[in-house]
């Protein structure tokens, strides 16, 4: 069964629609890639206004707001920041320098959507984390797949609804597997890439990981890992990791016993409230197909490729019995259709790089109603996932970012 519905962003039930966001005027720090596909996914947003651009040189700002129709360009992320005509800055250069340029932007009391990863270390991030308490200012890390309707509607069936009024589709979830894997030939040259370069934070686990991990605690309700396993191979050259398997065990929410509990002796099975593990994959060797699947007490879930990026989510639902269906459900949720200006921009880069306006809009839609950060996407989340991030990369052997 196909169903298309409406999608209900999180803690944002009047929100009918995932582009339906007050005015908020940005600042692009970067003029990369993914700078890039962020501006162009922004015209989507007619209350969205890109006021500048930032870059190291002016020459390459200007290109870029040349391309983008933006009024100001400057050649130093210092002005742009010092520029009174923007609410929030995107961050979209090189990730070695997150904690410096977060910093930056958050003491010119400017709000901060910082591109993933948020740092190169948990440290990192607890700091600026911290900072953005003490001034009071909006602060996320860019982790726009938690804003895809097919995610909400993924967090939604395995988890309820934010109001409590829809129970969870699956029972308890006990299990996460999501992989995310790709080949970095594809685009990039070895050994010069910085996605190879350990000094600038390359390597598969600042890259690629924290898609897999998110999706692990998003349907574990955020909770921290108890036990983290890695494996997986360094490039001996570089120093950088290119691929690795991690297990996460999650530990139960609740002290029930599972013979104690009055629901599981309706339903004959055991269950301990909250507990599970996960299993990802993650690099930059080979392309994988990209799903995550959530699997339940009641049946599972899977966000279908591109799971970092998807439209579509698949509920299949257990009946009595071992191998029984008691229903499939296909749910769709098409991007929006390239403009007439984004076409003559160029376009995109990255697969499914509309679904940047989902984040945005929501991120307009936090900052108008006196929210330093999203429902989607904590920023207590983003430091449990910093920290699993620096736990495998210590049992990978790789060494911090800039040693």
């Amino acid at each position: 069964m196909t169903v298309s519905t409406p999608p209900s962003p999180l803690d944002d039930p009047t929100c009918d629609d995932p582009l339906q966001c007050p005015e908020l005027k940005w600042g692009i720090l970067g003029c990369g890639r993914v700078s890039h596909d962020f501006t162009q996914a922004l015209k989507f947003l007619p209350s969205a206004k890109v006021v500048a651009c930032s870059a190291r040189s002016l020459e390459s700002a200007q290109a870029f707001a040349d391309k983008h129709n933006i009024e100001k360009a400057y050649g130093s992320y210092e002005e742009l920041v010092k520029d009174e005509d923007i609410d929030i800055v995107y961050v979209g250069n090189l990730h070695c320098f997150r904690k410096k340029i977060g910093e930056m932007v958050l003491k010119a009391n400017k709000h901060c959507l910082l591109e993933k990863p948020f740092a190169c270390s948990y440290e990192d991030a607890k700091y600026l984390v911290a900072l953005a308490k003490e001034r009071n200012l909006f602060l996320m890390e860019g982790m726009w797949t938690r804003f895809f309707p097919a995610v909400e509607k993924a967090r939604e069936m395995a988890l309820g609804s934010s109001d409590g009024k829809e129970k969870s589709l699956i029972g308890e979830v006990v299990q996460v597997h999501s992989d995310f894997n790709f080949n970095a030939s594809d685009s990039e040259e070895y050994p010069t890439s910085f996605v190879y370069n350990h000094k600038l934070g390359g390597g598969a686990s600042l890259l690629v990981a924290p898609y897999p991990i998110a999706a692990a605690t998003l349907f574990f309700n955020g909770v921290e890992p108890d036990a983290i396993k890695a494996v997986g191979q360094l490039d001996e050259q570089s120093g950088v990791d290119l691929q690795a398997t991690m297990l996460l065990n999650f530990p139960a929410t609740s002290k029930v016993s599972p013979a104690l509990d009055d629901t599981n002796a309706e339903e004959n099975t055991p269950k301990l409230p909250g507990a599970g593990c996960a299993t990802l994959s993650f690099g930059m060797l080979g392309e994988s197909v990209e799903e995550t699947i959530v699997l339940g007490t009641k049946g599972r879930i899977k966000i279908c490729t591109p799971g970092h990026c998807p439209t579509k989510v698949t509920a299949s639902i257990k009946a009595s019995g071992r191998g029984q269906s008691g229903g499939e459900y296909e749910f769709e949720y098409p991007l929006p259709q390239d403009t007439e200006d984004i076409i003559k921009a160029g376009g995109f880069f990255y697969p499914n790089s509309q679904g940047f306006c989902y984040e945005a809009a929501a991120v307009a839609r936090c900052i108008a109603s006196g929210k330093t950060e999203a429902p989607q996407y904590t920023l207590n989340e983003t430091l449990t996932n910093m920290k699993a991030v620096d736990e495998m990369r210590s049992q990978l052997g790789v060494k911090p970012t800039g040693e």
